[in-house]
């Protein structure tokens, strides 16, 4: 008995003993935890050198198994895998269209030997830089050569390109699809990007527009605007061919001299254009008021295999839904017109739309399908509820991203709401230009 409490006291002595221990253990302090995550934040901008990898092929070893979506994200996930000296050639010249070798992996798959680059132009300058990766030819991602990451670093939403690629197809315009992803670098995250696809011969055909020509307004000079720039030189410094290696742009050429010195508008636009596309890319255009888009940001489709006619595809589409030149984003009454000779953007003015507007009869064919898109496809009801998914979607994601990218604002749902109070201001003012216009202008 003397045994069995000697030995009973001794355990309950040790078991104090043992908690007293684990009381007097302190905790992270403020100052730790602040440390700790500064250190988080630096290891996520820095890549650690690997000895054992000595390429994309040995990247790619690693690259599945770190890509892994946290079980709270509702977005895909893509994950870049670089070598160090490869990253850091990358970020030490943005500016530059030299590629990098990288690996890159979805939904398991992992794509050897692609190329990244940074691309845009002024985003280019921000902190968070968007991406584009260039696929080899014997293994395509999704049946394209190329994928667009963009930034969104300076919308408070986020979402405003690709909300705005979603207007285009409402309005049916064959327009690149748009989401949001998830990026991670080197098994770090790296940011909430939109994905916008490539505007090419995949894209074409997805639209039964297989063997179109196709045709990128570039201009560094604001004069992609469908103007008449005489020899094919001088087209050259302000469009690509897309779908040949040639560059040859006498296509084009031919159009724009045909419409600059058409002497009957409306029947240039009936047999050279296809009304029902432009007159839905322009009603889209007004709403989400792209003005940056009239002489430059913007392909030209010749469908030369079936109707033979031109239409217009959007492009670049981050300057929408309020984001003005001004670079405020509260702006939702520019003019139905603009962009046209009497009502020039900032930028400058485009040939085919101010020749459209100009007659009558095809400016009231617009502003009646305008009216009806504002009725039933660009409602608030159906707006909204798109916004309302897109929020739910990338809430988490928006809450890493302006922790290591700090931008226009913390607050994802203020950011939402910017764009949820210009769709209601757009269309209130649209609708009352509308009528003031056919009042204006009535039809003869």
């Amino acid at each position: 008995m003397r045994l069995f409490r000697f030995i009973l006291v001794a355990f309950l002595s040790a078991a104090l003993a043992g908690c007293k221990q684990r009381r007097e253990v302190p905790g992270p302090t403020r100052q730790d935890r602040l440390e700790s995550r500064q250190q988080g934040s630096a290891r996520n901008n820095e890549l650690p050198d690997s000895p054992a990898s000595t390429g994309p092929s040995a990247a790619s070893q690693s690259a599945a198994s770190d890509s892994r979506n946290p079980p709270d994200s509702r977005l895909p996930l893509y994950e870049l895998k670089m070598e160090l000296k490869d990253l850091r050639a990358l970020e030490r010249n943005p500016g530059s269209d030299e590629t990098h070798p990288a690996t890159f992996v979805a939904d398991g798959e992992i794509y050897d030997h692609v190329q990244v680059r940074f691309r845009g132009e002024w985003a280019r300058s921000w902190p968070k830089k968007p991406f584009k990766i260039f696929f080899s030819r014997e293994k395509p991602f999704a049946g394209h050569h190329s994928l667009n990451l963009n930034s969104g670093w300076r919308d408070p939403a986020f979402v405003r390109e690709t909300l705005a690629y979603r207007v285009y197809a409402l309005c049916g315009v064959p327009a690149s699809s748009s989401r949001m992803v998830r990026l991670h670098l080197n098994g770090q995250f790296r940011g909430l990007y939109v994905e916008v696809e490539q505007v090419d011969k995949t894209l074409l055909s997805r639209f039964n527009l297989k063997g179109a020509g196709l045709f990128k307004a570039i201009s560094d000079d604001n004069q992609g605007d469908e103007r008449d720039h005489g020899s094919a030189a001088a087209f050259a410094r302000h469009y690509e061919n897309e779908t040949e290696k040639t560059n040859d742009l006498r296509e084009l050429q031919g159009f724009c001299h045909e419409l600059a010195t058409a002497t009957n508008t409306l029947e240039f636009f009936t047999r050279r254009v296809d009304l029902d596309k432009y007159i839905n890319y322009l009603a889209a255009t007004v709403f989400i008021q792209h003005w940056d888009c009239f002489n430059k940001n913007h392909f030209l489709v010749h469908d030369r295999r079936g109707s033979e006619k031109w239409s217009v595809l959007p492009w670049d589409l981050d300057r929408t839904f309020g984001d003005h030149w001004s670079r405020s984003f509260n702006q939702a009454n520019l003019p139905i017109l603009l962009g046209t000779r009497q009502s020039p953007g900032v930028t400058g003015w485009n040939r085919l739309q101010d020749r459209f507007f100009s007659e009558p009869a095809l400016r009231a064919r617009f502003l009646d399908r305008l009216a009806q898109l504002l009725e039933r496809e660009l409602t608030t009801d159906k707006l909204f509820l798109v916004l309302d998914q897109l929020e739910a979607d990338i809430g988490p994601e928006a809450a890493l991203d302006r922790s290591r990218w700090p931008g226009p604002t913390e607050d994802l749902h203020d950011g939402i709401a910017g764009v949820k109070s210009y769709i209601e201001r757009r269309r209130t003012w649209l609708q009352r230009e509308i009528k003031q216009l056919r009042q204006s202008n009535p039809v003869r």
